[in-house]
């Protein structure tokens, strides 16, 4: 697809997973003259891309994250993470919104302890 914004052209793909309600929305948008779609996977909370590199053919991953509000639900995201990070051998890049903090020190209200906080911070994939 080709974007263009005044004097400056992009060409671009993307992936779009749709808001449910007034929650979550996830759209990532990469130039295509420099990387690869090789797979992708969209998931209830994620987006999932593997990506190659046209220059150097290095292959990586890509994850867009728009985590619920529920800490039960969280969960259900820990597991969707850990399942597409399974599917390939490769480095990882997670980015996006999680909606947790991996400690009361890092919100701005203060609040209660969530249950969710340790399983956060301590988030490996195996």
């Amino acid at each position: 697809m080709l974007l263009a914004f005044g004097a400056l052209v992009l060409w671009t793909g993307w992936l779009v997973l749709p808001f449910v309600g007034r929650a979550g929305g996830i759209v990532v948008i990469w130039d295509d003259q420099v990387l690869e779609l090789v797979d992708s996977k969209i998931g209830t909370y994620a987006i999932c891309l593997t990506l190659k590199s046209l220059k150097d053919d290095f292959v990586w991953g890509l994850i867009g994250i728009y985590a619920p509000n529920d800490d039960n639900l969280r969960y259900a995201l820990f597991d969707e993470l850990k399942l597409f990070m399974a599917l390939w051998d490769i480095p990882w890049y997670l980015g996006g919104d999680f909606n947790v903090v991996r400690s009361l020190v890092e919100r701005s209200s203060g609040g209660r302890l969530s249950l969710v906080m340790p399983e956060f911070s301590d988030f490996e994939v195996f």
